[in-house]
């Protein structure tokens, strides 16, 4: 039985459409992830976690550094997507961010603060569909940087061991979306090979194989377009030393883009 306080591990998509505000009748076309995501927030729930930590790609980006947002408390609208009444906002967990960084120093790595700063939409969107189903806790809101692959590993054990630290259940979502350009007038154009790279990462995360998705070929990953490769990374770091409970809760593709909601570690069900 798993004993940490890593509850759960897993991704979600980002598009503002989802949110019912922004993408209104569009928004049905993506009802089927709009579930998916209301069955995440459930799990999470379930398992009892205090907070939730999330990494994003949207977020300002350091060359040499991970950011994360600054509190005391964390708001994002969506008033860049014509909907500013649909709002978002948690507290920080200053305890956790704390020890995140002082994990990521011990392995070498920087994370910087931004003060004064809403949430990117590749954050809002999952803390969006977390708050509307139920979930409360606080919350690390994180972004990647433009360091190696392996470093993004290596960061997210630093995560990991944060977490074991402070000792409280938490989750971990990963934000990003996969291919870009997966049909004409998809928003990064249209490559006939874009979907080998979402077929890969659903592939191997339903048969519990993430080393498929470390070691993807890079070059389709870049063809593909995706924004959602280095937030996995993190979180498989995180993952490390957890129970495995892979399961890809649903993917689709209605818009030329990739929408995946996976879990890949959950702990038992707490009895609520």
């Amino acid at each position: 039985m798993n004993e940490s306080p890593l509850v759960f591990v897993g991704i979600a998509p980002h598009p503002p459409v989802m949110v019912p505000e922004v993408g209104g009748a569009m928004a049905d076309e993506v009802c089927a992830s709009i579930d998916a995501m209301r069955d995440l927030a459930g799990r999470v729930k379930a398992c009892g976690a205090e907070t939730v930590v999330l990494i994003s790609p949207h977020a300002p980006l350091e060359e040499r550094a991970f950011v994360a947002y600054d509190g005391p408390r964390l708001r994002g609208d969506f008033a860049n997507f014509r909907a500013p009444q649909a709002t978002v906002e948690a507290p920080l967990d200053d305890e956790l961010l704390d020890a995140i960084e002082e994990a990521a120093d011990g392995g070498g790595y920087s994370v910087v603060r931004l003060r004064a700063c809403g949430l990117d939409h590749g954050t809002a969107v999952p803390l969006y569909f977390l708050l509307r189903n139920g979930w409360r806790g606080r919350v690390v809101a994180l972004g990647y940087s433009f360091l190696s692959n392996e470093d993004h590993v290596r960061f997210g054990r630093c995560i990991r061991r944060a977490v074991e630290k402070v000792g409280r259940p938490v989750a971990f979502i990963a934000s990003g979306d996969l291919s870009h350009r997966l049909t004409p007038g998809a928003p990064a154009g249209f490559h006939p090979d874009a979907h080998r790279f979402d077929e890969e990462v659903v592939e191997a995360i339903r048969a519990s194989l993430l080393q498929r998705v470390v070691n993807i070929d890079q070059g389709l990953r870049r063809l593909a377009g995706e924004c959602g490769y280095r937030s996995m990374l993190v979180a498989f770091g995180v993952f490390a030393g957890s129970e495995p409970g892979f399961e890809v809760l649903h993917y689709e593709a209605p818009f030329g883009v990739g929408y995946l909601v996976a879990q890949f570690a959950c702990s038992n069900l707490s009895n609520q």
